[in-house]
């Protein structure tokens, strides 16, 4: 470093940064704020929202599925599409077994 020159190390970045830094979208990263009671930033005068590095590793833990949801009951209509997605993966579940079973015996023949 040169004299003079002052080495600064960033603390705070904007949605867009911090979703880059994790990979994901602005959308995603505002949508776990939601579900995510770990991931709470901070907002500036603007009213913008301001990630520190905290809120980079959360969000990157997020991500992985290392932080489990919080265990508050989503309301009624929530629960409802949160079944719908279940009935969904069973049946997308039960065409890769079959598709898996042709396969196989595809592949005999």
């Amino acid at each position: 470093m040169k004299y003079g020159e002052v080495k600064t190390e960033k603390l705070y970045f904007t949605s867009a940064e911090a979703a880059e830094l994790v990979g994901v979208s602005i959308k995603v990263l505002h949508s776990w704020e939601k579900k995510f009671p770990d991931l709470k930033p901070k907002k500036n005068k603007a009213g913008k929202r301001v990630y520190n590095k905290i809120d980079i590793e959360t969000a990157k833990q997020i991500g992985v599925g290392a932080i489990p949801r919080n265990s508050v009951a989503p309301p009624p209509e929530k629960k409802l599409k949160n079944t719908t997605k279940i009935a969904d993966k069973d049946v997308l579940l039960k065409i890769r077994n079959d598709l898996l079973k042709n396969l196989k015996r595809i592949k005999r023949d």
